[in-house]
């Protein structure tokens, strides 16, 4: 931890200070720190990701017969995993979204709301912050459960998270892989919830890092059955089956229907409990079909806003027709 503290105590001495400083911006200095926090716990995973869980991962099956090449796909994945990881998008949101979550507060602080703080309604857990970090841990993954599935439900939302499950090589690196569209509505929730329920900025950050460390694993191709282990935890064969082609974003029997199954992030216990878990261990090819994705990530946020914005305005010519 020494070594942590020192070298964010660097950092905002020798580069975010003199920059700040120079540009005016010293009013920011406070929210500056967690930016640094961001992008250092963003260098701890990225390590973990490349030195640790991808040599790890088994050759996967079936990619020589198909002729599919994945390294430039794989590029563009860890060009994402760069911008996220990095704090990159969260510095967008908080430029562009904060002064509208400062208003939100404000107005909230008026009103006189009460913010479901864990704390003041569980007063004993002041004394271990394990537990309360754990019961955070477990409420933001139930949110992110119904995101999840939500954006499965609706034809132009799941054109931009189409994006995601696009990767006919899913790789340890795949877990960044989404429209910037989505990763904006993901965090203004994602925040919403966070600020409601009082987690502190702090906390909130050690919640997602810790959170998207465990989904990088996820997307890993590792030939393991996991055992006991799948009913605890959301295992790569668990989340593999939701990302396998007409398989885990159609209903069962209905091709081109939007459903799908195993959308649990974190737990695989909304899955059971909704009834949307399958556990399956054998080999299944990722991908959306009916895409073929650039290898360019610019190209691919166009081409699937592109698509997201024709599925609306399908929409809306029904609507018409009516």
């Amino acid at each position: 931890m020494n070594l942590y503290d020192d070298l964010h105590e660097w950092l905002m001495q020798n580069l975010i200070l003199p920059i700040f400083f120079q540009l005016d911006w010293m009013s920011y200095v406070e929210d500056s720190t967690l930016a640094v926090d961001w992008f250092l716990l963003g260098v701890f995973q990225i390590t973990i990701i490349a030195f640790i869980l991808r040599p790890a991962e088994a050759k996967e099956e079936g990619l020589s017969k198909s002729g599919y090449s994945g390294k430039a796909a794989i590029s563009s994945d860890i060009f994402y995993c760069f911008i996220h990881r990095l704090g990159l998008i969260q510095l967008l949101f908080f430029f562009t979204l904060n002064p509208l979550f400062i208003k939100i507060g404000s107005s909230l602080h008026d009103v006189r709301f009460e913010r479901l703080n864990l704390e003041n309604i569980l007063p004993s857990i002041n004394a271990t912050p394990l537990l309360s970090f754990i019961i955070y841990l477990i409420i933001l993954d139930f949110v992110d459960y119904l995101y999840h599935r939500v954006s499965h439900r609706f034809s132009w939302w799941w054109q931009l998270h189409a994006l995601h499950h696009s990767q006919r090589h899913m790789t340890v690196w795949t877990d960044n892989r989404n429209h910037l569209i989505d990763d904006v509505l993901k965090a203004f929730v994602f925040s919403t919830v966070a600020l409601v329920i009082g987690i502190e900025p702090s906390q909130f950050i050690l919640l997602v890092a810790l959170s998207h460390l465990i989904q990088s694993w996820q997307h890993g191709y590792y030939v393991y059955q996991f055992h006991f282990l799948k009913y605890l935890i959301v295992t790569p064969s668990f989340h593999r089956y939701h990302h396998a082609m007409r398989l885990g974003y159609e209903l069962p029997g209905k091709p081109g229907v939007l459903g799908g199954c195993n959308f649990g992030v974190l737990f695989p216990w909304w899955d059971l409990l909704f009834q949307t878990a399958i556990f399956d261990n054998s080999y299944h090819p990722t991908g959306v079909d009916s895409i073929v994705p650039s290898n360019n990530p610019f190209i691919q946020q166009i081409q699937f806003l592109r698509n997201s914005i024709e599925s609306l305005k399908r929409a809306f010519s029904r609507q018409d027709a009516l």
